[in-house]
């Protein structure tokens, strides 16, 4: 399959690179320079001129987009990834971006879109279970609850999720895919709060994977973590829609 990968540079995107790069054709964006790569060096938010792309203006648009055509799946991991980031880049990177790259997709007919989304997305879900939801017994937060943020950064993951949602129900793309990415880092962190969140290396490139490579249609929201008990979410629907299961515990 043909794979574009935005954000290629970035933290997960070096590693789904080296994961998906011996078995599909991958085509890789970002803002900056890929070390020992051929990609492409674009604003996602803009055009190659100053002026910013309005998908409705008519213009024409950004030179970047023609990466999409023949392309099987978009991974758009693309985004600044602070929760604390102040609007103004959270609306540049996470909003204006993801619609440009859902739009872009849907225009150049590619059959997947699978979109990095975050825990911050139903962060407000979580609290308001909390303490309970960590707990192997208690309550979990499942696939099928709507969007409930408590940060810009969360509400710029709800966009995407609800566009790639809205996309999908007007016939513009065959599959969606939003994954609920808990907390990434190769090792599990000391502090009890985010080693709930916790995704390891393998289980986030092997997740991601199958997000791309799976059979399915329509639109589809997974979780991202390892296998913790006291993790606030229920993988059941992620596990059995992807035929996935996570491997490393912390």
């Amino acid at each position: 399959m043909r794979v574009v990968i935005t954000g290629a540079a970035g933290r997960i995107g070096s590693e789904m690179v080296e994961e998906l790069s011996g078995v599909h054709e991958l085509c890789l964006v970002d803002r900056s320079p890929i070390p020992r790569r051929a990609s492409i060096v674009a604003d996602l938010a803009r055009s190659r001129a100053t002026s910013r792309w309005r998908p409705w203006s008519g213009l024409r648009p950004p030179r970047w987009t023609e990466a999409f055509d023949g392309a099987d799946v978009v991974l758009h991991l693309a985004a600044d990834m602070r929760n604390q980031a102040p609007w103004e880049r959270v609306l540049h990177d996470n909003i204006e971006a993801t619609w440009n790259v859902i739009e872009a997709a849907a225009r150049h007919r590619v059959r997947r879109v699978v979109f990095a989304s975050s825990n911050w997305a139903v962060k407000a879900v979580e609290r308001a279970l909390a303490p309970a939801c960590y707990t192997p017994a208690g309550p979990k937060i499942i696939s099928d609850v709507p969007p409930r943020p408590s940060s810009p950064y969360g509400l710029s993951k709800a966009f995407g999720e609800l566009t790639g949602r809205m996309f999908v129900d007007q016939g513009q793309l065959g599959s969606f895919v939003a994954v609920r990415i808990g907390y990434y880092h190769p090792d599990p962190p000391l502090d009890e709060n985010l080693r709930r969140l916790w995704i390891g290396t393998q289980d986030l490139r092997s997740l991601l994977g199958c997000c791309v490579e799976a059979k399915f249609d329509g639109f589809h929201v997974v979780y991202g973590t390892s296998a913790q008990p006291t993790a606030p979410y229920d993988l059941s629907y992620t596990c059995r829609l992807l035929s996935w299961e996570p491997r490393q515990s912390p």
